[in-house]
């Protein structure tokens, strides 16, 4: 028990580091490609979306909600980080190999995050562009930085 207690304790401010920089790092990537680049959704959309996987389509009614889609990502990247540097603390394995599993960690985050659309009832198959976009946004930009910010800070704690 007392185990788990330090590793929980090393593996939040890592963890909250480096969810914050995944998470910034795949909303500009998500909002350069889906509202700058394919003009697919507006800003206010995108969060909207976000927070549609809790409030339902009832999100799109109001433009503040928006706000809580922003709120709701935040919150989901910070978590997302600290339960990868609560794993890294205890496997040496996951540290020393980010590549490797910080693509697995994103393509798991990817699923989960799909998962939570289904049972929101806001769940549409993505076509071939989308499934590409998703995968670049969760591995390249949210699971590769996620495992390298945890390892950086998790080796000076």
């Amino acid at each position: 028990m007392e185990t788990r207690i330090r590793i929980a304790r090393e593996a939040i401010v890592p963890g909250l580091l480096a969810g914050a920089v995944g998470g910034i790092l795949i909303d500009v990537y998500l909002l350069i490609v889906l509202v700058a680049i394919a003009h697919a959704v507006s800003l206010v959309g995108f969060y909207q979306f976000v927070a549609s996987s809790l409030i339902g389509r009832d999100a799109y009614a109001d433009p503040n909600t928006a706000w809580l889609g922003l709120l709701l990502h935040i919150t989901a990247s910070l978590a997302w980080g600290v339960g990868y540097a609560a794993l890294a603390a205890q496997n040496e394995q996951i540290r020393s190999r980010p590549i490797v599993s910080g693509t697995v960690f994103g393509i798991v985050v990817m699923l989960a995050m799909q998962l939570v659309e289904v049972a929101a009832n806001i769940y549409t198959l993505p076509d071939t562009f989308g499934l590409a976009n998703a995968l670049v946004a969760h591995i390249v930009f949210f699971g590769i930085p996620v495992a390298y910010v945890a390892r950086a800070r998790l080796s000076r704690s």
